[in-house]
């Protein structure tokens, strides 16, 4: 059975991403999308020698170390792994994915590739280790004076590579599978490994914006400390809120699997964004606008779903959804004191009183259905504040059928 692999001292507030439809397993996976790439995996087993390991990861393996925010060993941990490869333990291969000839990319190990670098640049002085106790509080350069260079240095260091002919469609199915057991990698984390390309570094550049920081409680900070310390950032998922309201701008999932949609989506965008570099720029101030006009109507409760007025209320991805694709295409202008009110009144009415609301915010909420009501019931109650009287409700597909 799959574990998590976070465990915190600290009690954090945990935001309610959303969960799978009943309906999902009949829904089309990326799989079956791209099932004619699908076919063609090229995977190939190598062995990287730990003698020449820091010089292939300056030359060769890229770690991307701003674009694979993961929780960060610290140095004892590291100092573990490098005292299980002088014992010649078996460690899982590392996942590196070739975007060019010869240019590699961690999909998965970057832990384990950046504890080598560290110890390999005399960056690390090791320290906890149990075995190997009269190596503690050396360097490598420090162990290679004494003699014991050769225990590393013979040692290889496995690694499945996924050459450039396949697809990141490929990539990404072949780390789904694999992240079924053991170790989870988040699947954001995957995601951006894998899609690197314009769309990727906006969503980066968004999720630093200071106003969604501030709606998420994440810390506004450049100390990488202080961030990691915080749930959302550390697993990535900020970038998936971020890569969510852009996935749902049209309501639909394409008849997908909800993960699938948000991998389809960066996919289809960064090739969007290649060919169209004004797109960037065009999106981003979409997204900018929503979040501004949530922080100016509903302040720093923006996404707290309220669901019993006795009771703390915590910040809900598929309630933000509703938040912000209703909010995405008001002029901030319009949202003058009165429309705020009202507009958080109605919000109030939906989350204690309408039951097909509250359906669609608490049960199957990353389905179809589930995201097309609550979506549409937002933005009817917006346009009802907004105009003062009962807006029609339409289906959301005719009344947002303009494509990104």
């Amino acid at each position: 059975m799959a574990t998590k692999r976070r465990d915190t001292a600290v009690e954090e507030e945990r935001v309610d991403m959303g969960t799978a439809a009943p309906n999902e397993q009949s829904l089309a996976s990326l799989e079956e999308k791209y099932s004619q790439q699908m076919r063609q995996i090229f995977p190939t087993k190598i062995d990287l020698p730990w003698l020449t390991l820091k010089t292939q990861i300056d030359e060769q393996i890229n770690l991307r170390p701003d674009f694979q925010r993961r929780d960060r060993w610290n140095n004892e941990k590291r100092s573990r792994f490098i005292e299980s490869v002088i014992m010649n333990v078996p460690v899982p291969p590392v996942f590196l994915g070739e975007e060019e000839y010869g240019k590699y990319v961690v999909l998965d190990g970057r832990q384990r590739l950046t504890a080598a670098y560290k110890f390999l640049s005399n960056e690390l002085r090791v320290e906890g280790l149990k075995i190997w106790t009269e190596l503690n509080g050396l360097t490598y350069a420090d162990i290679k004076k004494k003699g014991f260079a050769a225990t590393v240095e013979r040692r290889f260091l496995p690694a499945i590579l996924l050459t450039h002919e396949s697809s990141p469609e490929v990539k990404y199915e072949v780390f789904d599978r694999l992240n079924t057991g053991g170790v989870i990698a988040e699947q954001m984390e995957v995601r951006n490994a894998i899609f690197p390309g314009p769309f990727n570094v906006m969503l980066h550049e968004l999720s630093r914006d200071h106003t969604f920081r501030q709606l998420w409680g994440i810390p506004n900070s450049d100390d990488p400390v202080a961030l990691e310390k915080n749930v959302l950032y550390r697993e990535m998922g900020d970038l998936e809120l971020v890569l969510r309201f852009f996935s749902l701008r049209e309501g639909t999932l394409k008849s997908m699997r909800f993960k699938d949609r948000l991998s389809d989506v960066m996919s289809e965008q960064n090739t969007a964004f290649r060919k169209d570099s004004s797109l960037q720029a065009r999106e981003a101030a979409v997204f900018r606008q929503a979040i501004t006009n949530c922080a100016k109507v509903f302040g720093d409760d923006a996404f707290k779903l309220k669901k019993d007025p006795s009771k703390k209320a915590n910040r809900s991805a598929p309630y933000a959804d509703a938040v912000m694709q209703a909010l995405a295409d008001r002029p901030t202008a319009a949202l003058t004191p009165d429309v705020a009110r009202r507009i958080r009144s109605a919000f109030e009415k939906l989350c204690m009183k309408n039951q097909e609301f509250r359906r669609a915010v608490e049960k199957g909420t990353n389905g179809e259905t589930a995201i097309n009501d609550r979506i549409s019931l937002a933005r009817a109650a917006v346009d009802e504040a907004l105009k003062g009287g009962a807006a029609a409700r339409k289906p959301l597909s005719k009344r947002f059928s303009k494509k990104r």
